[in-house]
């Protein structure tokens, strides 16, 4: 037979419910009329309650959206409550009393439902179809909310009254709600409303989208995927249920879900009346690239709005990020470099919420859904202003100190964190653009911190490794395991703080990690750490110590014993220091030899300019040291005699107070060259004890020479002036210079009077040894002066009775002579008297010479003999005769050039009369083509024959 069934209202408490017969009929008449009879033995018999729709499912507004009235909803479909007979009871009375005495009855559930707490799973959470099996007609079933179907487990009682219940004139909505079946003190079965802990249900079921409005289907919270997933994880966990009642006009329900599945680890659903007030679904995740675990959130909330005037109860949504680990620890093991490829150990998250602001909650726009509503990867973003979110982070580098930047980050949802083929299209997404540019999401700025790119070598050291960093751009690499990846540091945009403060300027560069640092450090005698991806070149200004050597070069490296290194990288790594690699054309001493000639090839830390700054409680100290073994190769300079090496020292310091109101910068300057000697072979050398430049504080700089005995020693046509070249050096170097500064440079100098001095027949008198030195603060080259005597102060020469006087100059740079410049000139006049007449006779010879090495080496050397004599006769008639006779040989092009002028003059009474002569002729030799021409190049063959025939 058929079912049957019987709808019943009762109009003054709303009471609207249809029950559904199955196996049961009325009897009318005999004993048993009025009563429901089982029809089949044996059979199950059922009471079905169907209510109405207990939920209105309706559109959820994003938080900015704008409220438009009407809103599209959709009612879900109807809810039943099924109950089956007891083995041994075949008939129920036909009465709303005994229909509505649902205690007495069994729950007829499906079979997910009936699955005890903690029971194996009847639906695997991992299958394609999460969706769980629609249940029979003959079971509960209860769509609430929308499209999700609940059942409560067999323990599941249901508590009513039977009765309209008035209070104070107000009859109140029929309702029935969801207890414990339990028993009461005398063994009666009751429903305990207040067991909160067996109070649960299971979701068993969800449709899918299939009858949902179009304009509906894709606002509705949860989407169809979460409903879907919600099923598959309640037949493990169910929901908890704080109330769940049913009625005419809707459903009441608060339900709390809570599971460890990546895609979705809580939801809580709060109905009144078939209406949403209130939802929050939680799904699982990490933050690339850092591996933070978080959690995306969203909450649906009611509120009432004003549109039109009018008030408007609308679904609004709310979506954030919660971040559940906010510190992230880096363990060296779980990198192939060790750890080397990330310059943090920590890095904490600050921004626990997104947004930040407490008062301020604009939306978190996810930018895209997949096609099932599953959330795919994506940036965290704001919805309003626009834009990534930025999170706080600090990082806690290699020694220990903490660097505060903000970054956007990447929200990965759990269950696609695992799967390496999914993260490397997120790393390839994340890494478009260029890392230079800073909208490029993936570089970060920080402001010029500090950060420790590596582990200082020395702790007591802490700064060797620390660069000021302006831009961190980081990477990931992905490899096995949970949650298979790992952020590394891609490059960094860094001022390094020694070479800035020696240079007095900004100096931005962009740094790798060194690939030698990566692999191995125990393979890695240079300590680099890092790598430049494009040469710094540092220029050392005069002032910061590069007077005497300027160790110019192109850093390519970082080392952490040995400050920026340049060269050949693979080769310092090696152990090996080639001096003409690391150091550029521009690094010479004194402006001349170049380094490369100079500094050993040895490799040993003090052969490398190390330059470091560090910070210490009250200053940051800047340091240039700068010790290398000298083994010079160049013909201009070389050890001096007593076998000591050369010797040079190079150091700066820089120090700048901190504080708000910080003093001047203190420096200090000293470089000092020893032991060496300048040499110009065949003509001239001097030995130097000590040449020393000292600046503090960027007062008068201070420079000192230091002389031995002998110090200048004169070779081939020189060596007529040796003997005073003896007299250079030991005590009498040792007077102070007189120094003058300019902005152009320092230049000492040295006038000293020597005793006379016997050369050969000469005697020299009135000598005066004078000594420069200019040392150029710009591009220049230092130079040095010698002069004996000078043109305006000449020495004296006296040999056998006659006399005259001369001058000695060299001028030296440490590329070679310059200028040499003599002079000697002797000679004698004799006064005559013989009463009617009277005269003089003066005679002097004498040499001059010249030799300029700049710019095409030219030299000179002129002698010549001057007469002259006046006679008078009376005082009446006077004649003069004045003869000049020179002969220069000069070079470029090899000539000699010859000037005779002869000069007379008459004086009479009234009468005087002068006659100049002068003769000069160039003679060149050899086959310069700027010499004299030959007979032929002046005369053509016709004019030959011309002149051999007028002889003919």
């Amino acid at each position: 037979m058929a079912p049957f069934s019987r709808n019943v209202v009762r109009s003054q408490d709303l009471l609207a419910v249809r029950f559904e017969l199955v196996n049961l009929t009325l009897q009318t008449d005999g004993p048993s009329a009025g009563w429901l009879v089982r029809e089949q033995a044996g059979q199950d018999a059922f009471v079905i309650v169907h209510f109405p729709p207990q939920h209105a499912a309706e559109p959820v507004l994003p938080g900015g959206a704008a409220l438009s009235v009407p809103q599209p909803g959709q009612l879900s479909g109807p809810s039943r409550l099924a109950f089956r007979l007891p083995p041994g009871t075949d008939r129920l009375p036909f009465t709303l009393e005994a229909l509505l005495d649902w205690g007495a009855l069994e729950p007829s559930l499906p079979p997910a439902a009936r699955q005890p707490r903690g029971a194996v799973v009847a639906v695997d959470p991992d299958s394609a179809d999460r969706s769980g099996a629609a249940p029979q007609a003959t079971e509960t079933a209860l769509e609430l909310p929308y499209h999700l179907v609940l059942s409560p487990h067999p323990g599941g009682g249901w508590a009513h009254p039977v009765e309209p219940v008035t209070h104070a004139g107000r009859t109140e909505l029929w309702h029935t709600r969801l207890g414990v079946r339990a028993l009461d003190a005398d063994g009666r079965p009751v429903v305990d409303e207040e067991l909160v802990e067996d109070r649960y249900v299971r979701a068993v079921f969800s449709p899918g989208p299939a009858g949902t409005l179009p304009d509906l289907a894709a606002a509705l919270r949860p989407t169809p995927a979460q409903r879907r997933t919600i099923v598959a994880l309640s037949a493990a966990a169910p929901l908890e249920i704080d109330q769940l009642m049913l009625s005419a006009r809707g459903g009441w329900l608060r339900a709390h879900g809570q599971w460890s599945d990546p895609s979705l680890s809580a939801w809580h659903h709060v109905t009144t009346l078939g209406r949403d007030q209130f939802a929050r679904i939680t799904q699982e995740g990490v933050l690339f690239p850092f591996k933070h675990r978080a959690a995306w959130i969203d909450v649906t909330d009611r509120t009432i709005e004003e549109n039109a005037g009018r008030p408007v109860a609308v679904l609004r949504e709310h979506r954030f990020l919660l971040v559940r680990e906010p510190v992230k620890h880096y363990a060296d093991d779980d990198y192939d470099h060790h750890g080397r490829e990330m310059p943090f150990t920590d890095v904490r998250i600050a921004t626990l919420f997104t947004p930040a602001s407490p008062r301020v909650l604009p939306d978190i726009d996810r930018r895209s859904d997949s096609p099932d509503g599953a959330d795919p990867p994506f940036w965290i973003m704001n919805a309003t202003p626009p834009g990534t979110v930025p999170f706080h982070l600090i990082g806690t580098d290699r020694a220990g100190t903490d660097t505060d930047f903000h970054a956007a980050l990447v929200f990965v949802p759990l269950a696609l964190a695992d799967d390496p083929g999914t993260l490397a299209e997120i790393r390839a997404r994340y890494r478009r653009g260029d890392p230079t540019e800073p909208s490029v999401q993936r570089r970060v700025d920080v402001g010029g911190a500090p950060v420790a790119f590596a582990p200082p070598v020395d702790p007591a050291r802490p700064g060797d490794t620390t660069l000021t960093t302006d831009a961190l751009t980081f990477d990931v690499v992905i490899g096995h395991g949970p949650l298979p990846f790992l952020p590394v540091l891609e490059s960094a945009r860094v001022r390094l703080p020694a070479v800035d403060r020696l240079l007095g300027t900004a100096n931005p560069a962009t740094v790798v990690p060194s690939p030698t640092y990566l692999a191995d450090t125990d393979g890695n005698p240079a300590h680099l750490f890092a790598e430049l991806t494009a040469p710094l070149e540092v220029q050392l200004p005069a002032e910061r110590g590069a007077v005497l050597a300027r160790p110019n070069m192109a850093v390519k490296g970082l080392s952490s014993t040995l400050g920026p290194v340049a060269g050949d990288l693979e080769a310092l790594a090696a152990g090996r220091f080639d001096p003409a690699a690391f150091f550029t054309g521009t690094a010479k001493l004194m402006g001349a030899v170049p380094l490369a000639q100079l500094i050993s090839g040895v490799f040993e830390p003090r052969q490398f300019p190390q330059m470091f700054s560090r910070t210490t409680a009250t200053s940051v100290v800047t340091t240039l040291d700068w010790e290398p073994k000298v083994e010079s190769t160049s013909a201009l300079l070389r050890p001096s005699d007593g076998g000591a090496p050369i010797s040079l020292s190079l150091h700066a310091r820089i120090e700048q107070s901190l504080g708000p109101d910080p003093d001047p910068p203190r420096t200090s300057v000293r470089t000092t060259l020893r032991d060496f000697t300048v040499g110009f072979p065949g003509v001239l050398e001097v030995r130097f004890d000590a040449l020393t430049f000292r600046s503090e504080n960027g007062a008068k700089p201070g420079v000192s020479v230091e002389l031995p005995d002998h110090a200048v020693r004169l070779f081939s046509d020189l060596s007529f002036f040796s003997a005073l070249a003896d007299l250079i050096g030991g005590s009498g170097s040792a007077y102070a210079p007189t120094v003058d500064v300019g902005p152009a440079g320092v230049r000492a100098s040295y006038s000293l009077p020597l005793p006379p001095v016997p050369l050969g027949v000469f005697l020299l008198e009135n000598v005066r040894l004078g000594i420069s030195l200019n040392l150029p603060f710009l591009d220049d080259r230092p130079s040095l002066r010698f002069a004996f005597g000078d043109r305006n102060d000449e020495f004296l020469v006296t040999v056998e009775g006659l006399g005259g006087g001369g001058f000695f100059a060299l001028a030296l740079g440490l590329d070679g002579i310059e200028t040499v410049e003599a002079s000697l000139e002797v000679g004698a006049a004799v006064g005559l008297d013989f009463g009617v007449a009277s005269g003089n006779v003066a005679m002097m010879i004498g040499v001059y010479a010249r030799y300029d090495a700049l710019p095409v080496g030219r030299a000179s050397v002129t002698g010549y003999q001057r007469q002259s004599g006046e006679v008078e006769v009376l005082g009446l008639v006077s004649a003069s005769i004045d003869f000049y006779l020179g002969l220069t040989y000069a070079t470029h092009p090899d000539r000699l050039e010859g000037t005779a002028t002869l000069t007379i003059k008459v004086d009479l009474t009234l009468f005087s009369e002068s006659v100049e002569l002068t003769v000069r002729r160039v003679l060149v030799g050899g086959a310069d083509p700027a010499g004299d021409p030959d007979f032929g190049d002046v005369t053509t063959e016709e004019d030959w024959r011309t002149y051999a025939d007028a002889f003919a």
